[in-house]
């Protein structure tokens, strides 16, 4: 099944646009979130995987990403939770009798959690992938006293590419492609570090299953916070998967058969019975 487009309101009145893979009406639903300097178009091969899995597959490009690189309009915590309630809701009412999922990759993750800490009832499953709950970059000093004085002022994302995937074919894609964010406002930061206090609570309070998926070789966040934030979930349906000698970003190694398995899997076994 061919991409689609899509396009939506949100409840500030911004129009954002989506991807979608289609199939069959009452299949299970995933909502990919993606990262910091990413956009949903780094998800396409795990959309095509699970699409033809039997999945229906939506993905959100964020405000001031992507599609949606021009709409940063107000971008605070709050308003992007905002973003993603009116998505999921989007697709409860196109799927009424779907199970759905949310996966949140990196950044996508944090923001996965802040939405669930206050609406896991609108969800069957939360899947997390390698998320930024703490972060391993290291910014400038000058960067961050931006937030304090100069919070509409451009910073660099810290970031090399070698710290996604060791794969010389997703490198090449990721070095040129022209949505990626390689600079951000200083107040976007201060944003992201918002939503940790949701995070925190989330950990003793998500009751729905989680598969939390994370990188043996990860320079961008702190596993061993993610791992620690997992062993308090109350949820009685977790599971942790760790790719000893992949990268950050896991479907971009060389061979991510087995992961795209792992979540299409995971998310049939949740939606049958």
């Amino acid at each position: 099944m061919d991409v689609k487009v899509g396009h939506f309101i949100t409840e500030d009145n911004l129009g954002l646009y989506y991807n979608y893979w289609p199939t069959r009406p009452d299949a299970p639903c995933a909502i990919y979130l993606h990262g910091l300097e990413s956009h949903m178009g780094w998800f396409f091969n795990m959309a095509e995987y699970l699409n033809s899995k039997g999945v229906n597959v939506y993905a959100l490009d964020r405000r001031g990403s992507g599609l949606n690189k021009e709409s940063c309009k107000d971008f605070c915590h709050k308003l992007i939770s905002g973003d993603v309630k009116t998505f999921v809701e989007l697709v409860r009412d196109e799927h009424p009798d779907s199970k759905v999922f949310l996966i949140g990759l990196c950044l996508g993750g944090k923001i996965a959690v802040d939405f669930v800490n206050s609406n896991q009832e609108s969800l069957d499953g939360l899947i997390l992938i390698s998320p930024s709950f703490k972060s391993r970059l290291k910014f400038h000093i000058k960067d961050i006293l931006s937030i304090l004085f100069k919070p509409n002022s451009m910073i660099k994302i810290p970031i090399e590419d070698n710290m996604f995937t060791s794969n010389e074919k997703y490198l090449r894609h990721i070095k040129h492609d022209p949505l990626r964010l390689h600079y951000i406002p200083a107040c976007h930061l201060l944003e992201i570090k918002k939503m940790d206090k949701s995070v925190k609570a989330a950990a003793g309070t998500i009751r729905i299953p989680v598969l939390l998926m994370l990188a043996g070789i990860d320079n961008i966040i702190d596993t061993g916070f993610a791992k620690r934030w997992y062993r308090k979930l109350p949820s009685k349906d977790k599971t942790l998967s760790v790719y000893k000698d992949f990268h950050h970003i896991l479907t971009f190694e060389e061979d991510p058969g087995s992961v795209m398995k792992e979540i299409s899997d995971w998310i049939w076994m949740r939606s049958n019975g």
